[in-house]
């Protein structure tokens, strides 16, 4: 793979794929570790992309990474209160989220932080169309429902 276009892709997507990566840990310090290993396989794997593919081959490696590391840890899904400050938004968001199951979480994160159709999170997911529309609908129904109870 050649090392020019992974630093362009690494500049391009960081940010998105670490806001995701992080939506799923809870953990700035593990998913700056993952965003990393990403990139990594990226490099010393024999994969061709198709032009414009590559965004959603590496949400999906970290999904894959970030499973496998949850998997091992079965850590609690609170934010450990001696995590570093991150942006109010980050904070906002995952606080936002964290009331969701795990998949609806994931959902929400792939299309908000990402920006990715329903047809690519199924790809990312390992899911169908029918169950990403799905699960985003409930998602967003539990959510409307809780900013009403919230205000």
């Amino acid at each position: 793979m050649d090392e020019n276009l992974v630093y362009s892709w690494y500049e391009q997507y960081k940010n998105g794929i670490f806001r995701y990566i992080l939506s799923m840990t809870h953990d700035p310090h593990l998913a700056e570790d993952v965003l990393q290993d990403t990139f990594v396989q990226l490099l010393i794997s024999n994969v061709h992309l198709a032009a414009g593919k590559e965004q959603a081959w590496l949400y999906k490696v970290a999904r894959n990474r970030c499973l496998d590391i949850l998997k091992k840890d079965r850590k609690q899904n609170e934010l450990p209160p001696d995590v570093p400050a991150e942006p109010d938004w980050n904070r906002t968001f995952i606080e936002m989220i964290s009331p969701l199951p795990k998949r609806e979480q994931e959902i929400i994160s792939l299309k908000f932080i990402g920006g990715f159709s329903h047809k690519e999170i199924a790809h990312i997911t390992g899911t169908t169309v029918a169950a990403s529309k799905k699960r985003y609908e409930r998602a967003i129904k539990k959510l409307r429902a809780e900013m009403e109870v919230s205000s």
